[in-house]
């Protein structure tokens, strides 16, 4: 029994795969629209390709004016073009409006230069 152990830990040690691509960077922050915390919604990390930089997409939902990437699926950092769906947060769960109703005059753009290491990036836009 000590050796059919041994021979798992081996092996489950053996399979781990390394991390492929660049760093990834868990951020979290706040979210404001006019000043105010948005509700719910999505902010989505694009890296800018027209200022050289380069990688895998990101995503974080957000709940009560703030937002956090999910571990291993962070930002790479660096020059990023940045998209918020903000919605009200008055939506009922299993329909296709469980965030709510989109706030009017989004999606929200902007662009932001976020630095390559785990931290908070505050992010203010306006309708």
């Amino acid at each position: 029994m000590r050796y059919l152990m041994l021979g798992v830990l081996l092996i489950c040690g053996c399979t781990q795969q390394p991390q492929e691509g660049p760093p990834r960077y868990q951020v979290s922050g706040e979210v404001l629209l006019n000043g105010k915390p948005v509700p719910a919604g999505t902010v989505q990390f694009e890296p800018d390709a027209t200022l050289g930089n380069k990688g895998p997409m990101a995503i974080a939902e957000i709940h009560d004016g703030r937002y956090e990437t999910e571990y291993g699926k962070g930002i790479v950092g660096g020059p990023q073009k940045i998209v918020v769906e903000a919605f009200d947060g008055q939506g009922e769960p299993g329909t296709s409006l469980t965030n709510g109703r989109p706030l009017p005059g989004g999606p929200f753009r902007m662009k932001a230069d976020i630095p390559r290491e785990n931290g908070t990036f505050d992010i203010s836009v306006k309708s």
